[in-house]
């Protein structure tokens, strides 16, 4: 029977004899393969299905989207290296993994079963974690207002300086508060691969590029010699090489954030990436939570809403902060506008999911309104109490994980190439529509410093030069402090200039999402 084969003997099975010598005989071997529709095919199909879901940095693509998805990563491990140093390995490895996200409890279906349900999960109630730490860490500090000065160091420079010990103040008998995440943070901080001369040769003075008197620096950020022959390779050490010297800029002290009692919003604990329940509709018909990232619960919270507060959401789709803010049943009314038809039409669709079709349970939404406008072109001066001005940018854990709309795909160069001119326009005309006294919170959901904490000094530049009108950071270091167990958030020590960052972290993964409050003050 050497060399034998025997033919499949059924619509499933087929087996083949294979011939091995052993002292001189024969034995024939068999091998089968069987179909995967024979044996529960379908529940190994969907376990996979869901590993891949849950470990994507696992999975190998092919062809044209592990080149888009490549050319994102390159271009991230090139210059995040070069201004992060070795945490970015920290956080190139986050960025990879699953992330992590929160649930926000809707107040328009069944809370109470809702909250129950999530904390028979093992889940943090957000809020109330938020004011156990509040107590803890005592009173807050008294407003002080910081001159404005020119800050130049990248974050390589501001950790080699800054002290090596926690910020946080030592609680007598509290557990599991604080360690983790300055453990983390420390170990993150601990490699310094930048000194400072070296981190000096890689700024030039805006001023030295400014053509004429009243040019705006943000036009320089790419040379157009560069661009020439170059479009589908474009290095954005462009924008790097002109981002370094800050202008004057008043920050204060903002010590305290309100988390509105009505906001209820749970995560897992730390280390823990599991999956929240089906989302369900509830008897009154709506959806009983929505999930999004964590990071982007800190900018609404950065707004600190007040009763009878007027909100524009200035770039609203998908909807998460709008969601969050109607939950938080503060605001007297909420303006969502965006830009794209098709994303205002799933925003439209996703509040009608959650608060009821027509004016919904209890006439929410007669306090809604869409409008669909660019940013710049709303015109409502004066007018908001707050703002949610969230950007659009790389969107560096989409870009790495999905080719779908990315900004490094070779068709969308110039977009990605005059993104922080965009962002800065969009950010100027939302601080044109605060009431003095208002406030606007500036978020992406990116790691660059250009598109963080550059546009918000270029934008302040501008629009002091423009209208006269003074604006200030508000510095939240100590605000932050009691939602440290949330993960990891840096701030002006970690050489966020201004504003705060929340890193990707593989035990938090969360982010990254960088937001700035901006106030209005004449």
């Amino acid at each position: 029977m050497r060399g034998c084969q025997l033919s499949a003997f059924n619509k499933y099975q087929s087996c083949q004899i294979l011939s091995s010598t052993t002292q001189g005989c024969t034995i024939p071997r068999l091998s089968f393969s069987t179909s995967t529709a024979l044996f529960g095919g379908q529940k190994v199909k969907r376990r996979k299905q869901e590993m891949r879901a849950d470990n994507p940095q696992l999975v190998k693509s092919k062809g044209k989207e592990r080149s888009i998805k490549n050319q994102a990563l390159d271009n991230l491990d090139k210059h995040y290296n070069e201004y992060y140093g070795k945490k970015w390995n920290s956080m190139r490895l986050a960025l990879l993994s699953k992330s992590k996200h929160c649930a926000v409890v809707n107040n328009y279906a069944d809370p109470e079963e809702t909250i129950e349900k999530l904390k028979s999960e093992g889940c943090i109630d957000i809020g109330l974690k938020y004011a156990e730490n509040c107590a803890k860490f005592g009173p807050p500090e008294e407003t002080i207002t910081t001159e404005p000065n020119h800050a130049t160091m990248s974050v390589n420079e501001n950790i080699e300086n800054a002290p090596v010990e926690s910020e946080t103040k030592e609680i007598p008998n509290v557990q599991h508060v604080e360690k983790d995440d300055d453990e983390i943070e420390a170990e993150l901080l601990e490699n310094i691969s930048l000194n400072v001369e070296d981190a000096a040769k890689r700024y030039i003075d805006p001023e030295e590029r400014i053509i004429g008197e009243t040019s705006n620096a943000m036009y320089d950020y790419v040379p157009t010699t560069d661009l020439k022959g170059m479009e589908d390779f474009v290095e954005e050490k462009d924008y790097y090489n002109n981002f370094g010297a800050f202008d004057p800029i008043k920050v204060e002290n903002y010590p305290r954030l309100n988390f509105p009692k009505h906001l209820r919003v749970f995560m897992h604990p730390r280390s823990v990436h599991d999956n929240f329940p089906k989302v369900r509709q509830c008897m009154s018909g709506n959806l009983d939570y929505y999930t999004l990232d964590g990071g982007s619960l800190l900018p609404v919270v950065a707004l600190d809403l007040k009763p009878g507060d007027g909100v524009l959401d200035m770039c609203a789709a998908p909807g998460g902060k709008t969601i969050i803010a109607i939950q938080s049943m503060l605001p007297s009314r909420i303006v969502c506008n965006d830009v794209s038809i098709g994303r205002l039409r799933r925003l439209t669709s996703i509040i009608e999911q959650y608060f009821g079709s027509g004016s919904g349970i209890g006439n929410v939404k007669d306090n809604i309104t869409f409008l669909r406008r660019e940013a710049e072109e709303i015109h409502d001066y004066g007018v908001y109490d707050k703002i949610i001005c969230d950007v659009p940018c790389f969107s560096d854990r989409h870009s790495v994980t999905s080719v779908e709309a990315n900004v490094f795909a070779s068709k969308m160069t110039r977009n990605r190439l005059i993104l922080p001119q965009q962002q800065s326009q969009i950010l100027k005309a939302g601080l044109l529509y605060l009431k003095v006294g208002g406030a606007l919170v500036y978020s992406t959901c990116t790691l660059s410093p250009v598109q963080n904490h550059g546009v918000v000094n270029m934008a302040l530049k501008d629009i002091a030069q423009e209208t006269g009108q003074e604006y200030a950071v508000c510095d939240l270091t100590e605000a932050l402090k009691p939602l440290n167990f949330m993960g990891t958030i840096y701030g002006k020590k970690q050489g966020v200039t201004y504003g705060n960052l929340v890193v990707p972290n593989i035990c938090s993964n969360f982010g990254p999402t960088y937001f700035c409050r901006i106030i209005r003050k004449s």
